[in-house]
């Protein structure tokens, strides 16, 4: 039986359409242009959160070596083993933010690569061939199957890719350059915390002298030795967080954001397919 006779004439150019982009979808899939991409967006990505994450732990180790120290100003004494310790444990919570994006960007890298196994490959286009079959011959529950197993193998084919890419890219234009001076800031704190952590360090034998020679070198390095460390150590606060926001909106949310928009979308796209091209009656 001939596709005319079994579709309305002003049904057939629709359907032709339809079945001609399954078939075309069918064989890009089998394209890895996109999944090269997509793996060397998600090792940039993931370039940028390890050293997000080491730089975390070497602000954590300076800090902690930093904690040791009690220092006399003037009048009153300073003990930066408490002053430091609301900063350590930032630190430290941080360091996990950073090793969760680092995770969830590896993650989403192994997704990808499993959607672009020949397997998946060869089940999409299967689902293909059986969708378009379907607006040809098929009944309404035939092309309502066809069109949820489509829906399936599309998303395991797509979904994770589009999403890494999209949440990437998206991540870069709106607040890659924020991310970038969050970076640069908190890089020059860890220079100075470190620096005066290995002078500490360096000087712990003469109790005498230890106040004296942190004092020169804290005022070469960030003025007041007191007052200035600590506002360096507030300021570090506020990038930490602001960082830390920035990693976990584009690692996990956007992420998360795009693949519930790719599955509301894909059916949104096919639901009507069921229902589109209806078998003329006496067929």
């Amino acid at each position: 039986m001939s596709l005319s006779s079994r579709m309305p004439p002003s049904r057939m150019p629709h359907c032709r359409w339809a079945v001609a982009a399954l078939l075309i979808l069918a064989l890009v899939s089998w394209l890895g242009v996109t999944h090269d991409v997509a793996l060397s967006t998600l090792d940039d990505a993931l370039t940028t959160a390890f050293k997000s994450f080491a730089l975390a732990k070497a602000l954590n180790a300076a800090i902690s070596v930093m904690q040791s120290v009690t220092a006399d100003a003037m009048v009153f004494q300073v003990q930066f083993g408490q002053a430091l310790d609301p900063a350590n444990d930032l630190v430290e919570r941080f360091s996990w933010i950073m090793f969760a994006s680092t995770a969830s960007l590896a993650m989403q890298k192994v997704l990808i690569q499993m959607a672009s196994h020949a397997v998946i490959k060869a089940l999409f286009s299967l689902s293909c061939l059986l969708l378009a079959v379907s607006l040809v011959w098929g009944r309404g529950v035939w092309r309502e199957w066809a069109r949820r197993a489509f829906l399936l193998m599309a998303f395991l084919r797509f979904a994770v890719l589009i999403a890494a890419l999209a949440s990437t890219w998206m991540g870069d234009a709106l607040i890659g350059d924020q991310r970038e001076g969050l970076y640069t800031a908190l890089d020059q704190d860890r220079a100075v915390f470190q620096d005066v952590a290995e002078t500490q360090a360096g000087i712990r034998e003469e109790d005498d002298g230890v106040w004296q020679q942190l004092k020169d070198k804290w005022e070469s390095a960030v003025g007041h030795p007191v007052r200035d460390l600590l506002t360096r150590l507030d300021s570090m606060t506020e990038n930490v967080v602001a960082l830390s926001a920035v990693f976990i909106v584009q690692t996990i949310l956007f992420p998360l954001g795009f693949l519930y928009l790719s599955w509301r979308l894909l059916g949104t796209l096919t639901a009507p397919l069921a229902g589109r091209f209806p078998v003329a009656r006496g067929a």
